[in-house]
């Protein structure tokens, strides 16, 4: 589980969510697949009534700085709106992507990160 805190009423820090390179897939063919994307938005929902509270919303996909490698975060800037209510929530980003094959193999034309771990937003 993955936790991010953020104040009532704040549009700071950053939502920020690295990719990790976990070794299971190919680090290389995922950045150059990301470059196509065709959109990249973030939702949240109340942990406990399931409500959405921010329904694709649109996110950015950053470089990350100071790296070898070409490396990115993906990144949602909060809107006031977004943090008028305290309490737990659920959030997730979607990548929709313009090609569905790179080198020939099918791919999943939507992910929904996080993959392996719940995004679990406190609004304090």
């Amino acid at each position: 589980m993955q936790e991010f805190y953020i104040n009532k009423n704040s549009t700071l820090p950053l939502l920020k969510m690295e990719l990790l390179c976990d070794g299971r897939t190919d680090f290389n063919k995922f950045y150059q697949l990301i470059q196509t994307k065709k959109s990249l938005t973030f939702s949240m929902e109340d942990a406990d009534t399931g409500i959405i509270k921010i329904a694709n919303a649109t996110a950015e996909l950053v470089s990350k700085e100071n790296t070898k490698n070409e490396e990115y975060l993906i990144c949602y800037q909060w809107k006031t709106r977004d943090t008028k209510t305290t309490g737990k929530f659920i959030g997730r980003f979607k990548i929709e992507f313009d090609e569905t094959y790179i080198d020939g193999i099918p791919l999943t034309p939507t992910l929904i990160l996080p993959i392996q771990e719940q995004l679990i937003i406190y609004i304090q």
